[in-house]
């Protein structure tokens, strides 16, 4: 039965309560206890902006549950409109909380279905108004002084003495709970790549020239322009995070909690652990700390496809080839412009030999679809995708598609649309099994060219077949790493020895600004004192060369 407290806010974060008292364990054992986990996460701004948040909670969930772990999930509603999660995992306990603060969904859904199909550049402020990202911050923020003045909640979190919790990487205020009811160690999860403003508050560097903000669609190898732009972004962002998360945030814990609350930044900046959902084997190689620990494509499974059945079994029987499209949850794809329709279909009429199953929720092309184009509004997405016939993925670049696409080694098609999937494009186009295509490029000669290029070259299912197999044979599966890691942190706390001293230095300290002007000063004067040395001496040999000529006696003409 679930529990209802009055208020409970924040995007995506877990809150782990472990029982203490750990054996040394080999690589095939488990733990000889039950550790028990409280897990949150917010219902509406998860499932509707970032879905793969809500997917990659339940799959850290299951994980642990599956690892023999009492695991506790609670389900918080921002919206006034209420919808329906993801089945809860197999021996995970649901809770439910309302924690609505009177904000419109609807509001949120118009402004980031208006966005979707433009394109803006990196410093455009519709990136980040249009798209609902900033008034989803805003939501979250408000939420968090609910949260602050949800006393019977807080006290329940109290009692329960947690030993270590998880926070999602979009919010501070749980940081500063945790901190508040003195849960000893806890981990800051990302269900995307390692974001800018996690890596800035850890200390793990991000060198502009080849580390570019998650935003910016571009890879490492960057132009002038580029790393310019990289320089400047990550500039901008640096600011953003603190301005509109954790200065408003720790102002209302200085309210509602302690006039002396700590900065919830510099809280941050201490986390014991940082788990990403990434993986070195299909990542831009970039400077990282001990503490990130990559747990990219947990919970995604290697199995066998299951066969096909109705329909899709009978379209898939006929056809030579067959290719995949669907935009995920995210991108409504009824809501494409009519060039974009159009394109598509005629595109796909192109390959009478290719079977294209794609996800659409409306009957308005019925009577327009191509014979070889099976429009549904769900699709078995992993079974699909594992098909021996099937060549190729179209997606938006989502992150668990994107793991998905890997884990069957097939090429993809990526028109990406904003948040990490520009840079997920850049990615499968530099590990060499993917093709991009810009929103602003999409016409029907640019689907042609690309899917005639991903069907008939080698070369991309070769690179997709490799990445597979390189991900099946990694050393460390990421489900053990999450498992191993979290016991590893529950039992041993703040793990301070894994805290960077760089989280302690400023700007100018940081990047050696105050020793690059020493030494440009020192080599300056000293540059300045041979040259003026060098003049004394030109100045003493040419006197003296000119008194000598001048003693020497005249010879007379005869």
């Amino acid at each position: 039965m679930d529990i209802k407290f009055p208020i409970f806010i924040e995007p995506e974060h877990f809150i782990i309560k472990m029982k203490l008292g750990f054996k040394i364990l080999t690589p095939q054992s488990t733990s000889h206890i039950q550790d028990k986990f409280l897990i949150i996460t917010v219902r509406q701004v998860a499932l509707y902006l970032c879905f793969k948040d809500v997917l990659f909670n339940h799959r850290v969930c299951e994980t642990l549950a599956n690892a023999g772990h009492d695991v506790t999930f609670i389900r918080v509603t921002v919206y006034e409109t209420d919808f329906t999660a993801l089945a809860t995992p197999k021996g995970v306990k649901a809770h439910s909380v309302n924690a609505s603060t009177g904000a419109s969904f609807e509001r949120f859904e118009a402004a980031q279905s208006e966005s979707l199909f433009k394109e803006y550049s990196l410093f455009d402020s519709q990136r980040y108004t249009g798209s609902g990202v900033m008034f989803m911050l805003e939501t979250v923020v408000k939420s968090c002084e609910n949260l602050l003045q949800n006393k019977e909640f807080i006290e329940w979190l109290r009692r329960e003495r947690f030993d270590l919790a998880f926070t999602h990487m979009f919010e501070a205020c749980p940081i500063g709970l945790i901190h508040h009811v003195k849960i000893p160690s806890w981990v800051w999860l990302n269900s995307a790549p390692l974001l800018d403003f996690v890596a800035s508050s850890v200390g793990v560097p991000l060198p502009p020239s080849y580390v570019p903000p998650m935003v910016m669609a571009v890879k490492d190898s960057m132009t002038f322009t580029e790393r310019l732009k990289s320089f400047v972004g990550h500039g901008l962002l640096s600011i953003l995070y603190p301005r509109t998360v954790t200065r408003p945030e720790t102002a209302m814990f200085r309210k509602y909690i302690d006039p002396n609350f700590p900065d919830l930044g510099e809280l941050s900046s201490k986390a014991p652990l940082v788990m990403v959902n990434s993986d070195e084997l299909y990542d831009f190689p970039r400077p990282t700390l001990h503490k990130v620990i990559n747990i990219g494509g947990i919970g995604v499974d290697f199995k066998d496809a299951r066969n096909l059945s109705g329909e899709f079994a009978t379209a898939a029987e006929k056809a030579k080839h067959l290719v995949v499209f669907t935009f995920g949850s995210i991108v409504d794809m009824t809501k494409m412009p009519e060039s974009w329709k159009g394109s598509w279909l005629a595109a796909f009429a192109e390959f009478p030999d290719v079977q294209f199953f794609v996800r659409y929720k409306s009957n308005d092309l019925k009577d327009r679809i191509p014979e070889n184009v099976l429009l549904s509004k769900w699709l078995p997405q992993a079974d699909l995708l594992q098909h021996p016939k099937t060549r190729a993925f179209i997606t938006h670049g989502g992150y668990n598609g994107f793991q998905e696409t890997l884990s069957a080694g097939k090429p993809a098609i990526v028109i990406p649309f904003f948040s990490d999937q520009p840079r997920n494009a850049e990615l499968a186009e530099k590990l060499g099994f993917g093709i991009k295509i810009h929103k602003s490029e999409v016409s029907k000669d640019t689907i042609v060219s690309a899917l005639r290029e991903i069907l008939y070259n080698k070369k991309y299912s070769d690179s997709a077949q490799r990445l597979m197999k390189m991900i099946r044979a990694k050393p460390v599966p990421a489900s053990q790493l999450l498992v191993r890691w979290t016991e590893f942190a529950a039992e041993f706390g703040a793990l301070e020895n894994l805290v960077p001293y760089g989280i302690n230095l400023n700007f100018i300290q940081y990047h050696s600004l105050d020793v690059t002007a020493f030494l440009i000063t020192f080599i300056g004067v000293l540059i300045c004192i041979v040259i003026k040395f060098a003049l004394i001496c030109i100045r003493l040999f040419s006197k003296k060369f000119r008194k000598e000529i001048g003693s020497k006696p005249k010879i007379k003409k005869q």
